[in-house]
């Protein structure tokens, strides 16, 4: 589905705003930071808290002056006190050397007064080498917050998750404040103010959100998203409320004011809502670690709340002491303990863009990678380039135009400048990609380029074991996995027949029906093993299965194959930075595997159609040698046989047939006449033909004159001789040269036909179909031998169904209707002539369908004269 520009950039409309507010506040914070920390005497502080008009805390030196808590101050040198932007005014105009003039009216009391008290100011000369650290690292801080939150929303905008770390830490980096608003120009009082408040206002609400979403949401908020809202509506309601009253007043509630006269807290009014939402972050973390089945979730909940710990819990004592303690002096706390927490309170952001960024929670480094990549190479880099491009250009056309060089020679340094620069730069351009891979994404990867490399690998790899290589060290190499194997099905298990960083193959194997095997078929994602927990389903499998498990140091598995049949399993150690294979990680060894899968299914499928090659030019061989010998017992020679002309001829389907046919020299100058169909075709068949022939053969040798004898012994001898089902026609004759009596028995072959032309010239069809059944289907099956006298001139021919049954693609059959016409036009030919000619007729008639069986013909030829 197409996803419109609109839907896919809206969130960026909203959020480059917030960006560039975040970063402009951040750079001028710090040059105003900078300036406090280096004119401390000329920098003011507020001598006293208010709200409204009423004075709420003072300083020492602004009580011993005659002013104290509780007091509300109408003016300030003449001006009406409407709020601390009057007063910060006022500060500012008198210097650290005049006094502020008061009109008050002390608590408790109706009266009016005046005093004077002394404006407040650093009393250090120069800034000393703790406050250049302190600011130093709020600085960096305030800098390391801002940037990462901007970062997470940039590569993540839909993410819900992603917008609330930014809205999180960009609170955090103004939850402590070096400056206040009144350091800045006075155009920006304002806009300080508000940002200032921001952060204590809200960070209760972010840290509540982050706390929901972060790094899953909640199952009760999936299954009741609505419930949150009854805590979420108050806090929105609260927060409008004191940036409201932040706006119109100029004026931040409840803070702790100055930290050593150097670190002013802008935090919230209510403590309590401050430790509540603590207490509740800290809750949620533990709740998500208790349900979490994820050891990667659990993992990175358990640092952030370590870190979260360690820095967030003594602020909230601070918070809490500085509400409930309400006092006229500013600096009840010490100093060294609140710098202290500053610098704890500096783990929090640390911990949170750790678990983020380093630890993956978010899928940041792929995003971040292509996104810079694609930067690089279509924006930033093309600009820098083209910068750099543009300025060799220039001095190289001002050096080459202003040199006395013809013209020629100017076109062609130009025109080699131009190549040469070019050239470089596409170098260079190439090398800085390269070092941004490995400088800054080392664990990254680019899974589109690696899985199109694999891809188009493997598919040209037909042998296993240089497929198994290039996958495991391509996948070692990739993830930095120095222990992989791949454990191969046979024999009802699987075994290792590859291993990568073992120093021998482990001897072990995992049954077909093991617990392993199991939880791998059936499971959607790839099964994770940890052999120190002990929730895991490893630990339900059998002591043989988690010792070969463990020696294969298989943290992860993914099986190879189809869904219907797993060929083999891809096992994977951990890691060498010992992180856990993230979702990306899996995503793409699930589609390595597969690719793996289809890649070994094809070599195993080469690998048989090699073997089968083999055996089928093995097969060819065999039958070569077959139809060989076969050709060997067909006539080899026809003795001349004085008043006849005979030929024969058989066309196997395939290599070697069953057809049989074979002229016998017989005493006296006799002739024998043998034609025959075995069932079946191929080498079966052949074998049976062979039989037949040799039981023919020695039979017509002892029985020349009793035909039907004749044939029952063959009959019983085949029989004996072949598997119950086997069985051929066969007819077989003898020609008496003195008599010229035709004397056969025809064993349920095809009726051979004798053409005989009569007086008037037409053709006589004679069929010769005495005798009995077929041979070695029915043992003791009797015979009966039939009789003809041959007249000159008669035409016998022998032939099997391969010839009468020969179809066209119309499944029409040549049959004897076509080929009796087809022996009378060639009736003048020769027979050896004749059977090609008849052949060719039935080829013409099939018009290039297959051939399905034998073709044998026998062709006996009287003389005219006798």
């Amino acid at each position: 589905m197409h996803t419109s520009p609109w839907r896919h950039y809206r969130n960026y409309i909203f959020l480059l705003p917030l960006f560039a507010i975040a970063l402009v506040y951040q750079i001028t914070y710090t040059a105003v930071a900078i300036r406090v920390t280096a004119h401390a005497t000329t920098t003011p502080s507020r001598p006293f808290a208010s709200a409204e008009q009423m004075v709420t805390g003072v300083d020492r030196q602004t009580a011993r002056a005659g002013l104290h808590a509780g007091d509300r101050a109408i003016t300030i040198n003449g001006r009406r006190f409407t709020g601390d932007h009057v007063l910060m005014e006022e500060i500012w105009k008198v210097g650290p050397t005049q006094k502020l003039r008061l009109t008050i009216v002390p608590r408790g009391t109706n009266t009016i007064r005046t005093v004077e008290i002394p404006p407040r100011f650093w009393d250090d000369a120069t800034a000393d080498g703790w406050r250049w650290a302190l600011t130093a690292t709020l600085l960096a801080m305030m800098f390391f917050c801002s940037l990462v939150g901007v970062y997470v929303a940039a590569v993540l905008p839909h993410d819900i998750r992603a917008l609330t770390v930014f809205g999180l830490m960009t609170a955090t980096s103004q939850l402590i404040a070096f400056a206040s608003w009144y350091h800045f120009p006075r155009s920006l009082w304002v806009f300080a103010d508000v940002l200032h408040m921001y952060g204590a206002a809200t960070w209760p609400t972010w840290l509540i959100l982050f706390s929901l979403y972060f790094p899953h949401r909640f199952s009760w908020d999936v299954r009741r998203p609505g419930l949150k809202w009854l805590l979420l509506a108050p806090l929105l309601v609260w927060t409008g409320l004191e940036m409201a009253g932040a706006i119109s007043e100029f004026s931040r509630f409840g803070a702790l004011a100055n930290v050593a006269h150097a670190v002013d807290f802008r935090i919230l009014t209510n403590g309590g809502l401050f430790a509540f939402s603590v207490v509740l972050f800290f809750v949620s973390i533990l709740a998500k670690i208790s349900e979490s089945r994820d050891p990667d979730s659990c993992r990175r909940l358990r640092i952030l709340f370590a870190g979260s710990l360690f820095s967030l819990v003594p602020i909230v004592g601070l918070v809490l002491y500085q509400a409930w303690n309400s006092t006229e002096q500013f600096n009840k706390v010490s100093e060294t303990v609140v710098i202290g927490i500053c610098f704890l309170f500096c783990v929090f952001p640390a911990t949170l863009a750790y678990v983020v960024v380093v630890e993956r929670a978010m899928r940041l480094q792929m995003v971040v990678r292509q996104g810079v990549r694609y930067a690089l190479a279509k924006g930033g880099l093309g600009i820098v380039i083209a910068l750099i491009a543009t300025g060799v250009f220039t001095v190289l056309g001002s050096v080459i135009g202003g040199s006395s060089l013809s013209l020629p020679v100017k076109i062609a340094l130009m025109v080699g400048s131009v190549v040469s620069v070019s050239w470089i730069i596409r170098g260079t351009r190439k090398r800085i990609m390269l070092w941004l891979d490995r400088r800054f994404f080392r664990e990254s990867y680019d899974a589109e380029r690696l899985l199109q490399d694999l891809g188009e690998t493997v598919q040209s790899i037909l042998d296993q074991d240089h497929l198994l290589d290039t996958v495991a060290r391509r996948i070692s190499q990739t993830l930095h996995v120095p222990h992989v194997a791949v454990l191969l099905n046979g024999d009802g298990a699987f075994r290792p027949v590859y291993c990568l960083g073992f120093p021998a193959m482990p001897q072990c194997a995992l049954p077909e029906e093991s617990k392993t095997l199991d939880v791998v078929k059936h499971s959607k994602e790839p099964a994770r093993i940890y052999f120190d927990r002990r929730d895991n389903w490893v630990h339900s499998a059998s002591p043989t299965e988690v010792a070969t498990l463990r020696s294969i140091h298989a943290q992860l598995l993914l099986p190879l194959g189809s869904k219907q049949k797993t060929a083999a399993l891809l096992s994977l150690g951990p890691k060498r930075s010992e992180e856990p294979y993230t979702s990306s990680d899996v995503q793409l060894l699930r589609t390595v595997a597969l690719q793996t899968g289809l890649a070994l299914e094809n070599s195993r499928l080469a690998c048989a159609v090699a073997k089968e090659m083999v055996q089928r030019e093995k097969l060819n061989r065999e039958i070569e040698i077959a139809r060989e010998v076969q050709e060997r017992l067909f006539p080899q020679s026809l003795p001349p046989i004085a008043g006849i002309d005979y030929f024969g001829a058989c066309r196997p389907a395939l290599g070697v047939g069953g057809d049989y046919y074979d002229f016998l020299p017989l005493a006296n100058g006799n002739l024998g006449v043998a034609i025959g169909d075995v069932s079946g075709k191929g080498i079966a068949a052949a074998l049976l033909m062979a039989s037949l022939q040799a039981s023919l053969r020695g039979q017509a040798m002892m029985n020349q004159g009793d035909l039907a004898c004749l044939m029952s012994n063959v009959n019983q001898l085949v029989f004996d001789a072949t598997p119950i089902n086997r069985y051929a026609t066969f007819f077989y004759g003898q020609y008496n040269r003195a008599s010229r009596v035709f004397t056969y028995v025809n064993a349920g072959h095809n009726p051979p036909i004798v053409l005989r032309r009569t007086v008037d010239v037409a053709v006589h069809v004679i069929r010769l179909e005495t005798g009995g059944p077929v041979v070695g289907l029915f043992p003791g099956a009797p015979y009966q031998q039939g009789t003809l006298i041959m007249e000159p001139g008669d035409i016998f021919v022998g032939f099997t169904d391969g010839i009468s049954e020969a179809m066209n693609e119309s499944e029409e059959e040549w049959g004897e209707e076509r080929l009796i016409p087809a022996i009378v036009t060639q009736s003048d030919y020769r027979a050896a002539e004749m059977i090609p000619a008849l052949m060719a007729e039935a080829d013409r008639f099939v018009n290039g369908a297959p051939q399905h069986d034998d073709m044998t013909l026998v062709v006996m030829k009287m003389a005219v004269a006798a």
